[in-house]
């Protein structure tokens, strides 16, 4: 999406390379047995008033808009997310320690809970904020089955807005009735009526002049600016801009620079097995998606597509997507292991309540997601810092979007990130 973004918004001639045979990159959809999935779900939580009229200009009269349903499947009830502000329904020690947790925290650390911590490892930052039982109930387990690393590895820098940080007061409410009041980024959502997240990637490519599908680019020839091609061509460029992962990036430098071995060797990531399941079945939930923090669940989250849109499964049945996350080079590869990996998730789904023991599965298909997450440690900032700086100076290069950009980030932000480096290049190129 960062790549056609930045085509769509650039004011000269934009060659576009993807190596897929349809254009959207990891925001793209595909249709079997009836069932259409995407890699894993891609909503749209457009927050910039133009970036929603673009999409929506994009998308026409096909899409929908919805109203979050999330929730959290913990010690066996289900609590609205996010859970640091959902606490009622929980079992009643577990309320108690939650709530007596942040009043110590908040008494404790004051209103600058994070004064004086420079770059706070993600397990002090949820102490301070959140004290040690929604720490140790939730943000704990949950996200270190995420990114697959302890805790006390991974630095703040990543939350954001992405996790809620409610007052005291809000935990107290939220312990003792529902709130009225939605927390987080992503409250509400677009979605395209039919064909899923690649819609929006073809509506995009429509518009420009040279998209070339098929093909991938196989190295950099960084001091002559041109990149060879799959198909054996080279092409110069006065701008590049890429969406690859940064690791695929930068091992396609010819030659590969010195000064970038050891900034390499730092980024870190997890990747995703994506388990999409067709259910003969309607109904299965009526969440958008739900969150497992508990190791006895393989999955991390499970997202519900006919939730999103009824035309993404076929009449009288039910669709998900199933998160599983691995260590780089853990994933599942053969045959086998992959028949293992839907069986675990067929037991884990049975055992929360959402899959029956007799339901019938006519897809069960599994799309790998290689970099899915980057892990926000101590040494990211310091290496991808070296890495943009070399790019720009010695490559004129720009690595932007999700993965070129190396950070967490949602879509408008990806289709943001287009046009701003687009912007970029433009200023660069201008005699």
């Amino acid at each position: 999406m960062a790549g056609l973004s930045a085509a769509h918004h650039a004011r000269r001639r934009a060659m576009v390379f993807d190596r897929a045979a349809a254009p959207g990159g990891t925001a793209r959809s595909w249709t079997v047995g009836g069932f259409t999935f995407d890699f894993t779900g891609h909503l749209l939580h457009l927050h910039r008033p133009e970036m929603a009229r673009w999409v929506k200009t994009l998308l026409g009269d096909n899409w929908v808009e919805r109203r979050r349903s999330a929730w959290i499947h913990s010690h066996g009830v289900l609590t609205p997310y996010p859970f640091q502000a959902n606490l009622r329904g929980l079992p009643p020690a577990v309320v108690r320690e939650c709530v007596e947790g942040v009043r110590r925290a908040r008494a404790r650390f004051g209103d600058t809970p994070l004064a004086g911590l420079e770059q706070p490892s993600f397990d002090v930052w949820c102490r301070r904020l959140f004290g040690d039982g929604i720490t140790r109930h939730f943000m704990r387990p949950y996200n270190e089955k995420l990114w697959t690393v302890p805790a006390t590895e991974m630095t703040a820098a990543w939350c954001g807005s992405f996790v809620p940080v409610p007052t005291l007061a809000e935990v107290e409410a939220g312990a003792r009735r529902a709130h009225r009041k939605s927390f987080g980024y992503n409250t509400r959502f677009l979605y395209p009526r039919r064909g899923g997240i690649q819609v929006l990637a073809e509506a995009i490519a429509r518009g420009l002049d040279d998209v070339r599908l098929g093909v991938s680019l196989e190295s950099v020839d960084w001091r002559r600016r041109r990149v060879v091609l799959s198909t054996g061509k080279a092409e110069g460029y006065g701008r590049l801009i890429s969406t690859l992962p940064l690791p695929e990036l930068m091992k396609r430098l010819d030659p590969f620079p010195a000064a970038l071995r050891e900034p390499l060797a730092r980024l870190r990531w997890t990747s995703v097995s994506c388990v999409n399941i067709g259910v003969a079945r309607p109904r299965v939930s009526r969440a958008s998606w739900i969150y497992y923090p508990e190791k006895k669940f393989p999955f991390y989250r499970v997202g519900f597509p006919m939730n999103f849109t009824p035309h993404v499964a076929p009449r009288g049945c039910s669709s998900m997507y199933v998160e599983v996350s691995h260590r780089p080079g853990t994933e599942p590869r053969s045959p086998a292991e992959k028949t293992a990996l839907v069986r675990r998730v067929r037991r884990g789904l049975e055992a929360a309540g959402i899959l029956r023991r007799t339901d019938r599965l006519p897809v069960a298909d599994i799309a790998p997601i290689p970099y899915a997450y980057v892990i926000y440690d101590e040494h990211r900032a310091a290496a991808v810092r070296t890495i943009f700086d070399w790019l720009e100076r010695h490559a004129a290069a720009a690595s932007i979007g999700r993965y070129g950009g190396w950070k967490y980030s949602f879509m408008e932000e990806a289709l943001w990130d287009g046009r701003v480096a687009a912007a970029a290049a433009d200023r660069k190129l201008t005699p």
